[in-house]
């Protein structure tokens, strides 16, 4: 999704994201905590080779050669960070906390509510198809049983640290595509998705959806759960128990990804995107698909309006803090794409539902304006491409130890 960034000064946001009532979440939260600290009490009870393994030498040692088999990963984090620091002294760039805290309440509450819709969805399993006597105690046992495994803590400490480190040294140069190159492709990237389109842009094919406030609704529903499968994706890749060529496959594509396409790529056709076309002097080509979202605005709150208004003051210096706009290439369409590769290695179900969101995402960057069809399109053969190098690359020098 496009941010903001602008001026050689350091760019500019708010925190006007909707926020979640703090009574909600205080009312909600009491009875998860309460739920949250039985299972962990009883996690630690009921797993002594967690207790044994992390007091004593075998979990260092498991740790010790986890850390060996994730080496290049956090190499590649630890480059990403001083590219970071070089590029944030440069531009003096630094990413909104401000927002960042925003969509943290949000994907909490959206973990919170997956999380009870999880235990509570086990539960019942247990009790009514299984016919388990016991059926919290055997669900607690085998929550405990996740979490009580020394080689899945070491696999999920080394692949968690590195994607966080990724992402943190993202968040500043994202923020720094439009500072070091100024948006120029817009014109030409509009023009490519005419010619591409027959003639037309291609929000035009889409207008039963653009008109129709309930569907673009919908749209923006999707694109905004893409934060919730994003960090579900790389939570899962991070703690699974058996280190094989695919975990690292997908954990260096991910990492590939954000920086070669959302850094490089992005300052190579630096553009802000359908939706900013016409603050930025270009024409008027997309204000019929804007005038359509703010009428759809008036009768479904669409998000996305609001977060453009908010990423578009951060690039004009009138607001504090930023993320920065980024049209080229989509990197929610990237991800989403990649997290389709990944899935579909894993079952051919979970694959065909990552594939239709992957559809979701990209129809939905172009109905909210967010994107040319062409970024869309250029994410899509670059996550792929990166995929296969990075599973050739595996196949001739994975680490020792890596699991075929």
């Amino acid at each position: 999704m496009a941010r903001a960034s602008g001026r050689c000064a350091q760019p500019q946001s708010t925190t006007s994201v909707r926020k979640i009532s703090n009574h909600a979440v205080i009312t909600c939260s009491v009875p998860a905590c309460v739920w949250v600290f039985k299972i962990v009490e009883h996690s630690v009870a009921t797993s002594e080779p967690l207790v044994k393994a992390a007091a004593g030498r075998a979990f260092l040692r498991t740790l010790a050669d986890a850390y060996r088999r994730h080496r290049l990963l956090h190499a590649m984090a630890i480059a990403a960070l001083l590219l970071a620091a070089a590029v944030g002294l440069r531009t003096g760039n630094m990413p909104d906390f401000g927002v960042l805290e925003d969509y943290s309440q949000y994907l909490l509450f959206a973990f919170w509510i997956g999380g009870c819709a999880f235990a509570l969805g086990s539960f019942f399993h247990l009790a009514l198809i299984k016919r388990d006597p016991e059926p919290l105690g055997t669900f607690l046992r085998s929550i405990g049983g996740v979490f009580g495994d020394a080689e899945r803590n070491a696999n999920s400490l080394n692949g968690l640290a590195a994607c966080i480190a990724l992402i943190s040294a993202f968040g500043v140069l994202k923020g720094a595509v439009a500072i070091l190159s100024p948006f120029a492709w817009d014109h030409a990237l509009a023009q490519a998705d005419r010619v591409l389109h027959f003639g037309r842009a291609p929000h035009e094919w889409l207008w039963f959806i653009v008109q129709s406030p309930l569907a673009v609704r919908s749209f923006n529903l999707a694109y905004n759960s893409w934060f919730v499968v994003l960090i579900a994706s790389v939570f899962i890749a991070c703690i699974t128990r058996r280190d094989t060529k695919l975990r690292h496959q997908f954990l260096m594509s991910f990492m590939l990804v954000w920086i070669l396409a959302g850094f490089f790529l992005a300052m190579g056709l630096s553009s802000a995107g359908p939706c900013f076309y016409e603050r930025l002097g270009l024409g008027s080509d997309y204000h019929s698909l804007m005038q359509a979202l703010a009428a759809a605005d008036r009768i479904y709150p669409i998000w996305a309006l609001s977060t453009q208004d908010i990423v578009w003051s951060g690039y004009i210096g009138a607001t504090p803090g930023s993320l920065g706009i980024s049209a080229f290439p989509s990197m929610h369409v990237a991800m989403a794409v990649l997290f389709a590769l990944y899935a579909t290695r894993r079952s051919w179900l979970a694959g065909l539902l990552m594939w239709a969101f992957a559809a979701i995402i990209m129809v939905g960057s172009v109905v909210l304006g967010w994107h040319y069809a062409v970024d869309g399109y250029a994410s899509v053969l670059i996550s792929i491409a990166i995929w296969k190098a990075c599973g050739y690359f595996l196949g001739k020098f994975a680490p020792e130890g890596v699991a075929a």
